[in-house]
């Protein structure tokens, strides 16, 4: 049986406007957007913001994951991560795109940052399978 995350209150609201918001279909430009709108809903503890990018089969069937993160400290000890994963098909163009980035490790803004990245550019104008909006703990 799957163990039910107990999230404080106060960040329940960063994951439950970011479900609302990304219900109805949006360009990538839009979801990085409301992406960022969200992270200015407070969280308890210090957040870290994470930008992933990677092709791989975590379904069953390889996909484009173009994944942005929200980290932030778990009263219980580890970390929640509020995830939204933009879920596009591979293609030549994508299937190279693998990056791990903390926004600790950009020079400038963060989403500006993700904005310039090859993978964004690449992706802004593909066709989305689908967005999925998550928490977990780690």
């Amino acid at each position: 049986m799957p163990r039910r995350l107990v999230v404080p209150m106060e960040n329940q609201k960063a994951f439950a406007f970011l479900d609302k918001a990304t219900d109805a279909p949006m360009a990538l430009s839009q979801l990085v957007d409301t992406f960022e709108e969200m992270c200015r809903i407070p969280v308890e503890g210090e957040d870290t913001l994470l930008f992933e990018t990677v092709t791989d089969n975590f379904t069953g069937i390889e996909l484009f994951f173009f994944t942005l993160i929200r980290q932030y400290p778990n009263p219980a000890g580890g970390f929640f991560h509020l995830h939204m994963d933009v879920i596009y098909e591979p293609n030549e163009a994508n299937q190279h795109f693998s990056c791990s980035v903390s926004q600790k490790e950009t020079e400038e803004g963060f989403f500006d940052f993700i904005r310039r990245s090859p993978a964004y550019l690449s992706a802004q104008n593909e066709r989305i399978i689908k967005v999925s909006v998550y928490l977990d703990e780690v």
